[in-house]
C-alpha cells in the first residue's frame, strides 16, 4: 500500500522540523478510489433489509387497502339503501320488486326504456336496477363500486342498448328479492287464492310493504354479489339477485368457493370472509359468510337457522 504526503515544504536543515507547512491528510490510494461508493456486500445488506421491511409491512398494506375498499362499499350500500327506502316512501310503503315484468323503467334523461332495446326492454325493466336509478338521478355509478366501476365504464363507452341491458344485470349489490319485495322468477306474485277458492299459502310469503317488517334491523336487503353468468363465463363482482341459504330446500354449499358464484347464492366475500349488507332499517355493515347462513337474516318470518318455505 502506497502512502502519499502532499504539500510539505520549508523543512529545517538541522532539527528536521517543518516550518510553515500545511500537511494534507494522508490516505491510502485505494481508499481514494472507493470513496463515495458501496461495496457489493453493503448493497446486498441494503437490498436484504428492504426486502425484509416489505415482507413485514406487505400484509399490513394489503389489509389497509382491503379495509379502504370495504369502507367505500359500505358507504355505497348506505346510499343504495337510502334510495330503496325513498322508493318505498314514494310508493306509499310498497317495496321495490326485485323482478317483475310489466313495470316501466327509465333512462337517466327520463326516457322510458324501449321494448326493442337490446336484450328486451321488458326484461331490463323487470329487474330492479333501472327502476331504482331515478333515486340516484339516473347515475348508475351509485350501484357500481370497486371493480364493477371499470365494468360500468366499458359499458358506457359501448353500444347504448347493451349498456342498458348489462347495467341492469351486474350492479355490485344483489337484492334479496325472494324474501324482500318479491320476485316473479322465485314463486313471487302468485294468486292470493287457489282455484278452489282457498287462500294460497304462497300468495304472499315475502315482505311487500315496509310496515310489514317485524325485524327490519336483521333483514338483509342488499348484499355484495358476484356471478359467472356472463358472456365469457368469467367471474364478475356484481349481480342483481342473491339467493338465500334455504328456500324450498338448501341452496348453499357447505363451503364458500371463491371460484363458484353459486356456492353461496351469488354472495361475494370479496373482503376476506365478509360481505357488505344493507338491512331493511337502512343500516349497513360487513358480515362473515357464516353469519349470513342464518335464515333469520333473510326471511322475516324465519324462526330458525335453517328455515325453509314449505309449499302445500
Amino acid at each position: 500500500m502506497r502512502l502519499e504526503i502532499v504539500g510539505v515544504h520549508n523543512i529545517h536543515p538541522v532539527r528536521g522540523l517543518t516550518k510553515g507547512i500545511r500537511p494534507i491528510l494522508v490516505v491510502p490510494a485505494s481508499a481514494e478510489r472507493n470513496r463515495g461508493g458501496f461495496t457489493l456486500i453493503e448493497l446486498l445488506v441494503v437490498v436484504g433489509l428492504i426486502a425484509l421491511i416489505i415482507a413485514l409491512l406487505g400484509p399490513a398494506f394489503n389489509m389497509a387497502r382491503r379495509a379502504a375498499k370495504r369502507g367505500r362499499e359500505v358507504a355505497a350500500a348506505r346510499q343504495v339503501s337510502q334510495a330503496w327506502l325513498s322508493y318505498s316512501t314514494e310508493q306509499n310503503g310498497q317495496l321495490l320488486p326485485g323482478f317483475l315484468p310489466g313495470l316501466p323503467a327509465f333512462e337517466a334523461d327520463g326516457t322510458v326504456i324501449a321494448t326493442n332495446t337490446y336484450g328486451g326492454g321488458a326484461t331490463i325493466a323487470a329487474r330492479w336496477p333501472w327502476r331504482l336509478a331515478p333515486y340516484f338521478s339516473g347515475d348508475m355509478r351509485a350501484l357500481y363500486v370497486g371493480d364493477q366501476g371499470e365494468v360500468l365504464s366499458k359499458l358506457v363507452e359501448g353500444d347504448h342498448g347493451e349498456y342498458l341491458y348489462f347495467a341492469s344485470l351486474y350492479p355490485s349489490f344483489g337484492l334479496n328479492s325472494t324474501w324482500v319485495g318479491g320476485d316473479s322468477e322465485r314463486m313471487g306474485f302468485m294468486p292470493q287464492t287457489l282455484p278452489n277458492g282457498q287462500p294460497n299459502p304462497l300468495g304472499r310469503f315475502f315482505v311487500s310493504r315496509l310496515a310489514q317488517f317485524r325485524h327490519p334491523q336483521k333483514m338483509t336487503v342488499f348484499v355484495s354479489s358476484r356471478t359467472t353468468s356472463t358472456v365469457d363465463g368469467q367471474m364478475t363482482q356484481g349481480y342483481f339477485r342473491v339467493e338465500s341459504p334455504w328456500f324450498v330446500q338448501s341452496q348453499w354449499a357447505t363451503k364458500y368457493d371463491s371460484e363458484v358464484a353459486a356456492s353461496c347464492g351469488n354472495v361475494s366475500t370479496r373482503y376476506g370472509d365478509e360481505a357488505v349488507i344493507a338491512t331493511a332499517d337502512g343500516a349497513t355493515e360487513a358480515l362473515a359468510i357464516e353469519t349470513l347462513r342464518d335464515m333469520r337474516r333473510w326471511a322475516d318470518q324465519a324462526d330458525s337457522f335453517d328455515f325453509r318455505l314449505a309449499p302445500p
